[in-house]
């Protein structure tokens, strides 16, 4: 098993920036995610693959204890730190752990449900699904969901033409992963949602994408984004609105939480 890190760390510059300038994951969609349980049910939650812990946060401000697993210490360690800004009551509800999808370092059927945010296509699906089932107590619940933008906005389109210039890549969040066919009835639901943020961290976002991070013409990419958010900015709040659609699936009659 991989070990419960707790330890004090200094995050790294890219973490912070993530964790800045990401999308927050809202109470509605995570208190949706985990089956709308009433408020005085908490639950053991397995935040999969939680980066800064943007999520994270929100399941224990929701009255949930939650563990944070996820591959990269530095991200691990911005969340570890943002403990220091919630209250003592909600930062004791969250645990960090290093670990994987494929690998994950807590016990046999030990969680209530599984949360898997913006990260479950980085996973290898078998190994993941076995670890899954592995963790989850019979009749737990399984959860994902992907912050995507809403491409029926002009603004958006424009936004796309800049970063994708071979066109939009497929729409992976319109059906749940392949790999749980026959595992349940899957629910979705869309959650849209305008996120708005300043110049600086719509420069800030665009920077952290990969697929514009690694362009030889970064550069020019996100000066063009810099005329586009100046342009779009409002003259009262000098924020740049960028329409998005939350995608969230949840599976309402799991067969998970046994080994096959």
């Amino acid at each position: 098993m991989i070990q419960i890190v707790d330890g004090p760390s200094a995050p790294s510059g890219t973490a912070v920036r993530h964790d800045a300038v990401r999308p927050i994951w809202t109470s509605e969609v995570i208190s949706w995610l985990l089956g709308s349980p009433p408020d005085d049910r908490p639950l053991a939650v397995l935040d999969l693959g939680a980066g800064t812990g943007l999520g994270t946060r929100t399941i224990a401000a929701l009255g949930h204890s939650v563990t944070a697993v996820d591959t990269a210490e530095d991200m691990l360690s911005v969340l570890r730190k943002s403990r220091e800004q919630l209250s003592s009551v909600t930062a004791s509800r969250i645990t960090t752990a290093s670990g994987s999808a494929e690998d994950i370092p807590l016990d046999d059927q030990s969680v209530d449900a599984i949360i898997c945010l913006q990260a479950w296509h980085w996973v290898e699906p078998t190994l993941a699904l076995h670890e899954c089932d592995r963790v989850l107590r019979e009749d737990g619940m399984m959860s994902m969901a992907w912050h995507t933008w809403d491409r029926s906005s002009e603004w958006v389109k424009e936004l796309a033409a800049i970063v994708e210039p071979g066109g939009s890549p497929p729409d992976q969040t319109r059906s749940v992963p392949r790999e749980f066919a026959g595992r349940g009835t899957f629910d979705r639901k869309e959650f849209p949602f305008n996120y708005e943020l300043s110049l600086e961290q719509l420069i800030g976002l665009a920077s952290s994408w990969t697929f514009v991070s690694q362009r030889p013409d970064q550069e020019n990419v996100l000066e063009r984004i810099r005329l586009l958010g100046e342009l779009a900015r409002s003259p009262e709040t000098g924020l740049v609105s960028f329409p998005h659609i939350t995608a969230a699936f949840r599976l309402s009659q799991p067969t998970m939480g046994a080994i096959s």
